[in-house]
């Protein structure tokens, strides 16, 4: 498995009236093997708290129910571990998830913020068997520009403007959180049943092990960036992968493409890119 882009099949939906659950057991671990009704799309917003975005929440499920799909959202204080670990039993077969990248030493995995702040007296045989993680928000990415430079910045409207010319990201990050890492993924309850994930943050591609996780225990594909990025930027990008793949049934690989063009076009100063994992 390797972190590419590529093209996506739309998701096919049943107008089916009631629910159908089929649960085997195969070495101790129920798996989903089909599930029968209207689909479900779940919104996890962790970010909601520092940068609420209730437009963002409008437009995605604008989306989601025009392309036949149930709602739900769910905000920075009900994102907790026991939901994480869950998650799977619940059905959604379209996840977005807002959340802060991680201000985090350890390089070689990507976690997965929760809403609850750290303490070491809490989720104790979770720490220790590495499922959950100590992580501090990346909240504010300061740019040193060339102070040479003409202009630095050009405005776009009241409300956003880009950076034109170089500059050296520093970063400042504020409380600890509990976060989810690859082997909680693992451990959790019940198998995603082909869900497609859509990482909103800083990071959550940085390098494929939240991802890897996620498809072996049953996700079909999943999206993110592979570098810091602005959350203006971010809520962007998602929302434009929703419509064009929800309503304008454009292929995956197209999407990711017409992004990288667009940030590139706008010299967007996070290095970030949007890419896949299946």
């Amino acid at each position: 498995m390797k972190s590419k882009a590529i093209a996506l099949v739309a998701v096919s939906i049943a107008s089916l009236v009631g629910i159908t659950v089929f649960l085997v057991f195969q070495e101790g671990e129920a798996q989903v093997l089909s599930y029968d009704g209207t689909p479900k799309a779940l919104i996890i917003d962790q970010l909601y708290y520092d940068f609420p975005n209730d437009d963002f929440h409008k437009k995605a499920t604008k989306y989601f129910q025009a392309a036949g799909y149930s709602v739900d959202i769910i905000t920075t204080e009900d994102v907790t571990v026991e939901y994480y670990k869950n998650l799977p039993s619940m059905h959604y077969k379209f996840i977005v998830i807002r959340t802060h990248g991680a201000d985090n030493e350890d390089e070689s995995e990507v976690v997965l913020f929760t809403g609850e702040k750290y303490t070491e007296q809490k989720y104790i045989q979770e720490q220790l068997f590495g499922q959950v993680k100590k992580a501090t928000p990346l909240l504010e990415v300061a740019y040193n520009v060339e102070s040479n430079q003409e202009s630095n910045w050009v405005v776009v409207n009241d409300t956003y403007r880009y950076m034109s010319s170089p500059a050296v990201g520093s970063t400042y990050s504020e409380n600890a959180f509990f976060a989810i890492s690859p082997k909680m993924i693992e451990s959790m309850q019940g198998k995603f049943n082909d869900t497609i994930f859509v990482l909103g943050g800083c990071n959550t591609l940085s390098n494929p092990s939240l991802a890897k996780a996620l498809v072996e225990h049953g996700a079909a594909e999943v999206f993110g960036w592979d570098a810091s990025v602005g959350n203006i930027h971010n809520d962007y990008a998602m929302l434009y992968f929703l419509e064009q793949f929800l309503i304008n049934d454009l292929q995956s690989e197209q999407i990711i493409e017409n992004l990288s063009d667009m940030f590139i076009h706008e010299q967007m100063p996070y290095p970030a890119t949007f890419i896949a994992y299946t």
